[in-house]
């Protein structure tokens, strides 16, 4: 569970964050190799040496999106600025070189048609970016068992997340439930409302935004994971807010300490976070 948690962070977990300033601002310690993104190979020529290696683990969650269980409840404030919405796509879509070609194999093999494609520069932040997320998903599926959770998939199409969705679910079909940000705006400070946290019964398939220019989701099924729906209105403009889907990881025993020490949390109790727009979470429950 750290690995996998730890590297979407690293990928993305929070991408399209706008307010880099309202952040927990925390450096992580690798407990070993699995623990990084894969190092990028210089051997095609397109990343300056410095790129080659992956970056310390230096990590930003925005403020509001992670939280602990016990802090969910009627009339819970969430901190100044939380951002569940409108924020950029973590794959910002770049211009396409060609009207009617078909887009490159997504593969790390690929990359180099991937960027002259997609018309981003090599070298860029945004080649960096793609291109870890080609390594990941590559290595997960090689790795396949050997993966510290599993099932997991990173799908190009949404249909196929259902279709993985529904498999790991053990469910004819599997369908999927968004935050939805009420409004042209957010309001300064959400406030959950009056009998606004629901339950969702049974499992969860997450699937989370990868950085890249088309739409990429890396989907699990973890274990000892729950979700809620939260209702939240604006604190000082009611006609504002959010239906939210939050997952809530019941076992926290093994994570990294600095989550708890941010949170003034207890090592082993849940921690829950917020599912941004542009995230789903596939069910194949019912709310109660």
């Amino acid at each position: 569970m750290m690995t996998i948690l730890i590297v979407l962070f690293v990928l993305g977990f929070v991408a399209g964050a706008q307010q880099t300033d309202a952040a927990y601002d925390v450096t992580w310690s690798p407990r070993g190799p699995s623990s990084t993104i894969p190092p990028l190979h210089p051997s095609d020529g397109v990343f300056p040496t410095q790129w080659c290696n992956p970056r310390p683990q230096h990590l930003k969650a925005d403020k509001g999106i992670l939280f602990l269980r016990r802090n969910l409840f009627d009339g819970a404030v969430l901190p100044a600025g939380t951002k569940l919405g409108h924020a950029r796509r973590a794959g910002t879509a770049s211009t396409v070189t060609g009207t009617n070609l078909a887009p490159p194999p997504f593969d790390y093999g690929s990359l180099r048609n991937i960027l002259t494609y997609y018309n981003i520069a090599p070298g860029s932040e945004q080649a960096r970016q793609v291109a870890s997320t080609l390594r990941f998903c590559g290595r997960s599926e090689a790795r396949g068992g050997d993966q510290p959770e599993k099932p997991h998939l990173c799908a190009t199409t949404e249909r196929a997340a259902m279709e993985f969705a529904a498999a790991a679910l053990g469910a004819a079909t599997a369908e999927p439930l968004r935050t939805v940000v009420h409004g042209r705006e957010e309001p300064h400070r959400y406030v959950v409302a009056p009998g606004g946290v629901a339950s969702i019964a049974g499992a969860v398939v997450p699937c989370h935004p990868l950085p890249y220019p088309a739409d990429v989701l890396y989907c699990h099924r973890p274990s000892n994971v729950g979700a809620v729906r939260v209702e939240l209105v604006g604190q000082d403009d009611p006609t504002l807010g959010a239906t939210a889907i939050a997952v809530c990881h019941e076992d926290t025993s093994g994570w990294d300490a600095e989550y708890f020490a941010t949170l003034n949390g207890s090592r082993g109790e849940p921690i829950c976070h917020y599912m941004p727009e542009k995230y789903v979470v596939w069910v194949g429950g019912e709310i109660h």
